[in-house]
């Protein structure tokens, strides 16, 4: 009965890794490309209540919501562009004075891939016919969408480039004219911050018009650009609930209402995204859709007398817990570290906190595992000192399986009368395994999520802790990148070692079964990040030595 829980434990434990990595393959899957035709949202009233519904079609005689390459061209403004850098200690973002728009947000702490020359990560990627962050557009039934894409904004700053030192944010107003309509953008920044806080006014829109749309958007990458695309997946906050999509399942597009928070870009170790900054009842609605070339988020809030005001904050950066929650805004809630998150974000506190002194995240990795093995340490020996009482009593419990081989009912009860009499408890082995299981997955789920692992070395080859670890480049068969594995069969191999050692507490059968799991491990680890491969094999290491005490001290 015993190793029937432990089996079922480590199953369970398989299957969770497993089931992570393929959401990881899905979500990271190519895009299809959907249909070139625009689609222009309704200016309807929200609903109150939360609800997503497949776009509408454009009203009869309405112009696509952005203009194509051509038109953005023909109609782009006389006067020059001038880009607008400011620069804090952890990123460098760009502004174009054409359409007021978010054209570059590079993060100085963060390369685009492992090596030392890798230019700085870009979180923002313009499409070709001007869709980038911050684009305005006016909307209205019947009549044809207004952009600012083009338009020339100016500014009051003196230079085009500023710093943002600690303790002095800066901010910047560019003032533009599209038609009749004036439009103000407010932009503030303050250093060590990763969050922009934006305030956009509109005045004097024309008759016709109901909505204004504040564009959050960004061109597609190609799969096999170097270092692999930023972004995979849109996600939003609805009330408490965060929604994550490919971006090819939004080529009808989607309409949405409610309770939103926040929409943006995500992937594993980065996220950018936008809060509205409105009464939790006030009127608003999201607009996304995955488009040829680039995918499409919008913000949609109604006029007003023909004006608007909107307080936004947006946040591009690592998906660290810390720097999420300084933006407010429950941005925090974009890192999605499952049910024993909040066991997870502890861990990853004290993992930082040792890096201050260690300077070396493998090092870290392993004294996180050991203290954590520290922690369980009476668990662990209550449960072998279970097994060892379990295992003195297979004589017995196997004469009576085959004495009451015909009859279950009577073998449990004299299974049960055994246990009684030696006061063994059969569960004695597992629950202790039980109780660590929430410490595991939450360990687990911190170190597939920690952006301090990206690109972060170890030793000798070992390079990346959140790359699989290849020493070499021999090709394998199945090992994909190619080259030896080498931490992974270290891995498998204690885990064997570990399994053989485990006193054994039920049928031949199921032993045969555990002593294939440190196979399966070995396969399923073959892609997972070295940081993960790390943990495991000092947290097998740590078990096997204390094995080996524990059974010369019964001896």
């Amino acid at each position: 009965m015993d190793r029937r829980a432990l089996l079922a434990v480590a199953l369970s434990l398989l299957i969770l890794v497993a089931y992570e990595q393929f959401l990881r393959y899905y979500y990271g899957a190519p895009h299809s490309a959907p249909d070139e035709q625009a689609v222009t949202e309704k200016g309807a009233e929200p609903a109150r209540q939360p609800a997503m519904t497949e776009a509408p079609q454009p009203a009869q005689g309405a112009e696509s919501a952005v203009p194509s390459v051509e038109q953005a061209k023909a109609g782009a403004p006389q006067e020059p562009e001038k880009i607008l850098q400011i620069e804090s200690p952890v990123y460098v973002a760009s502004f174009s004075t054409h359409g007021g728009r978010l054209v570059s947000w590079r993060l100085k702490k963060y390369r685009t891939t492992v090596e030392p020359t890798s230019p700085p990560l870009e979180l923002v990627l313009p499409a070709a016919g001007g869709e980038a962050p911050f684009v305005v557009e006016l909307r209205g039934p019947g009549v044809p969408t207004l952009t600012d894409a083009q338009v020339a904004y100016a500014t009051e700053l003196a230079t085009e480039r500023v710093e943002v030192s600690e303790g002095s944010p800066v901010s910047f107003v560019l003032r533009g004219q599209l038609g009749t309509t004036q439009i103000v953008k407010t932009f503030t920044f303050e250093a060590e911050h990763y969050a922009v806080g934006h305030v956009l006014e509109i005045a004097n829109a024309p008759a016709g018009y109901t909505e204004a749309a504040l564009s959050w958007s960004r061109a597609l990458e190609p799969r096999q650009a170097k270092g692999g695309p930023v972004f995979t997946k849109i996600a939003y906050l609805e009330g408490k609930k965060l929604h994550e999509h490919a971006f090819s399942d939004l080529q009808k597009g989607l309409v949405l209402t409610g309770e939103l928070w926040w929409t943006g870009f995500t992937d594993h170790y980065f996220f950018a995204g936008l809060a509205l900054d409105v009464a939790p009842d006030a009127p608003r609605r999201l607009w996304l859709k995955e488009r040829t070339d680039w995918v499409e988020q919008k913000w949609l809030v109604p006029l007003n007398a023909q004006s608007a005001r909107l307080n936004t904050t947006a946040f591009l950066g690592p998906k660290d817990v810390d720097a999420l929650e300084l933006a407010g805004h429950r941005f925090e809630r974009a890192v999605d570290l499952g049910w024993f998150g909040f066991i997870a974000v502890p861990l990853l506190h004290v993992m930082q906190f040792s890096h201050r002194f260690t300077g070396n995240y493998g090092i870290d990795i392993i004294l996180l595992t050991v203290l954590v093995k520290l922690l369980f340490i009476p668990l662990t020996n209550s449960s072998f000192k279970s097994m060892q009482q379990l295992q003195k009593l297979q004589p017995q419990m196997a004469k009576i399986r085959e004495k009451y081989k015909d009859d279950p009912q009577q073998m449990n009860k004299e299974m049960l009368e055994l246990y009684r009499r030696h006061k063994v408890n059969p569960l004695g082995g597992c629950l202790p395994m039980l109780l660590q299981l929430p410490v595991f997955i939450g360990l687990y789920s911190a170190l597939t999520h920690a952006v301090e692992l990206r690109h972060a070395p170890f030793v000798l080859w070992i390079q990346d802790l959140s790359a699989p670890d290849r020493l070499g480049s021999v090709a394998i068969p199945f090992v994909e990148p190619p080259g030896i594995p080498v931490l992974t069969l270290l891995m498998g191999a204690s885990m064997f070692v570990q399994t053989w050692m485990t006193p054994s507490t039920g049928d031949p059968t199921q032993r045969q079964v555990m002593l294939i799991m440190p196979i399966l491990f070995t396969f399923m680890f073959l892609g997972f990040p070295s940081g993960l491969t790390l943990y495991w094999l000092v947290n097998n290491v740590l078990t096997i030595a204390q094995q080996y005490y524990m059974t010369r001290m019964a001896k």
